[in-house]
């Protein structure tokens, strides 16, 4: 891997370029990595790579401990049940709540381009754009509450979800029916009738999508 860099936010491009890495499935759950690899593949200084790597360790993508090796993070069945779902739910149901009542056309147009652009990502059997636009569904279920106490918990963990789905889904290979689930939710976000029914629809479709398979993890 090679990238070209400006002075400017050196740290950030670098964690970008390494991000991008690990949501391509480049770098493996649990793989090491060093400061003196990555600076080499990049051709940047091993401080600014160790600044870069911190960062990422603040979002969680990576985890090291003293003395010992740094590596990707990884994602367990126990933390998807225990933690995210859970804290999926209460934070996008609570988002909903708040949002589906001031909900404009512009916001539904963007649910409908999201949902346009997963059908490209099947036909084109793209599973890493896939995945991007699924978080990016649900992300804007958060956004358009406008609380921007929701919206940080959100990106405290909105990076955790996506390991999740890539490290699962690359394993269940069930793009078409992923398509059906958000077809589904889209539907009845943009012309349900009441906000208990769009809040039961997704709390089922976050439960039903998840859980079933998240074995694959371990």
């Amino acid at each position: 891997m090679s990238a070209n860099f400006s002075k400017n936010s050196l740290k950030h491009q670098i964690a970008q370029q390494i991000k991008k890495l690990i949501f391509e499935g480049e770098l493996e759950q649990g793989e090491k990595i060093t400061e003196l690899q990555v600076a080499q593949n990049l051709g940047v200084s091993r401080t600014s790579v160790r600044e870069a790597m911190l960062l990422l360790e603040l979002e969680g993508l990576l985890i090291s401990e003293p003395y010992k090796d740094t590596r990707v993070t990884t994602i367990s069945q126990e933390e998807v049940l225990e933690l995210l779902i859970p804290m999926r739910l209460h934070i996008e149901i609570y988002a909903l709540k708040k949002g589906f009542p001031i909900w404009d056309e512009e916001i539904k147009e963007q649910f409908k381009l999201i949902l346009a652009n997963m059908r490209k990502a099947i036909r084109y059997e793209d599973l890493s754009t896939f995945i991007e636009l699924d978080i990016q569904l649900h992300e804007l279920i958060v956004m358009s509450s406008q609380l921007e106490n929701v919206i940080r918990i959100w990106e405290s963990i909105v990076h955790r979800i996506r390991l999740h789905f890539l490290y699962q889904n690359r394993k269940s290979g069930t793009l078409e029916k992923w398509l059906v689930d958000h077809e589904e939710l889209v539907d009845i976000l943009i012309n349900g009738n009441s906000v208990e029914e769009a809040v039961k629809t997704l709390r089922k479709h976050i439960v039903d999508t998840n859980i079933p398979e998240v074995y694959l993890l371990d």
